[in-house]
Order: structure tokens, then sequence, then C-alpha cells
């Protein structure tokens, strides 16, 4: 073999090594399937443009916050096809979410909620089914799935968000917290504009879904907002 071959064949080797690394790394994802599910729920087109730009690899954080995985902002995007599958992959989670909501469905196991947040769902809050024992299971089952993968990677990577998927994934998680399970703190939201926070998400992600129904079975002891008459 003369050395123009010799280096086309290890050319043609490195290349499909690259394609095979690239190719097992997206599907070791953990929400791999799950975004190529809500791709073909939502009856859009998942090609490899698209998950060549859901899987290309963010800039390196500049600090402590955007280094742990809270920062929702998302990413800066080149062009009108960027934008486009930004929007159609964020909408289509949303759409998963509510329509987990609905069915019961969940991203984990229920057990990984107490795992690693030390109480159960029936713990937390005080039911074991209805309307917001759904909610509860399938937003905290999404968080627990994404922060298991998020301290994973800061094991290996020094920070959470690697992909671009991963900052879709966080900006839905976020704001699905900050409408249903936002952190006590000193600012105090008022009830009608948290109301009108869940509304909206409800009119743009789960129109035939009204507020009461996923606060279905709510133990106000446990829960006191909303007050639900």
């Amino acid at each position: 073999m003369n050395t123009r071959k010799l280096n086309n064949f290890f050319l043609i080797i490195i290349v499909t090594l690259c394609t095979i690394n690239g190719i097992h790394a997206q599907e070791s994802h953990p929400f791999y399937w799950d975004i190529k599910e809500v791709y073909k729920e939502s009856k859009l087109t998942y090609d490899s443009k698209v998950e060549q730009m859901l899987y290309s690899k963010l800039p390196k954080p500049q600090n402590i916050f955007e280094r742990s995985g809270l920062n929702s902002k998302l990413p800066k995007l080149q062009n009108a096809e960027e934008k486009q599958t930004v929007v159609q992959t964020i909408t289509a989670l949303f759409h998963q979410f509510f329509n987990n909501v609905k069915k019961g469905g969940k991203y984990c196991s229920v057990e990984e909620i107490e795992k690693q947040y030390g109480q159960s769902p029936e713990e937390h809050i005080g039911v074991s089914s209805g309307g917001y024992y759904r909610l509860f299971v399938a937003y905290w089952t999404l968080k627990a799935k994404l922060r298991k993968y998020q301290n994973a990677s800061i094991s290996k990577y020094g920070y959470a968000n690697i992909y671009y998927v991963d900052a879709l994934l966080t900006f839905v998680e976020t704001t699905l917290a900050r409408a249903f399970f936002p952190i006590p703190g000193s600012t105090q939201i008022p009830e009608s504009v948290r109301r009108q926070g869940i509304q909206e998400l409800l009119d743009a992600f789960a129109p035939k879904m009204i507020i009461k129904e996923l606060y279905e079975g709510v133990n106000p002891q446990k829960v006191p907002w909303p007050i639900l008459k």
C-alpha cells in the first residue's frame, strides 16, 4: 500500500471513529430518547441538522452560577434555522410535560425523587393520586433526572450544561419551577400574578387544561396555595 493510499485509509478510519463517538455521546445523553419522542409526538421533523444543533457544545461558562446549571439563559443563536429549532424544541418539551401531567407520565422512577430530595411525593404533599400528585411527580422526576445528569457533568467537566439541549431543558425546568414550585424567599409573588403566569403556560402549551385540574386533590395543609373555590 503506497503512502497516499495509506493516508486515505487512516483518514477514513478517523472520520468513522469520530462519527461513531459522536453518535454514542448523543445517545448516552439521558434525554436523547425523550427529545426524539417529543419531536415524534409533535409531528416535527427530527433530522441530522436538528440533532447536530441540539448536541453542539455550549461555550464554557464564565462564572460559578453558570457552571452550576441554574442559569436558564438561552444560548445565542446564529441564524433563523437555529432559532426555529430552539423554539420548536422548547414548545415540544412543554407539550410533553403537560401531557405527562394529564396521563400520569414521568421522566424517571419516582424513587429518584426521594433519593435526591429526602422525601417521597406522598410524604411531601400528603396525597398519592389526583391532578396535583401527577403535576408534582411530572415536575420533580424531570428535575431529578436533569440534576443527576448535571451533577455528573460537573464532576466530569467542571460545569453542568454541556450541550445546547441542556440549556433548553434547564430553561423549561426553571420556567415550570417558577410557575408551580417557587423557592420560598423574601419576595412574595402575589396570587394573581402566579395565576396569570400559570394560565399563560396553559394557554400556550395545554389549552384544554385548567388550573383547577392541576390542583385536583391538593392537601391545603401541605400546599396552602392556591385557595380553590
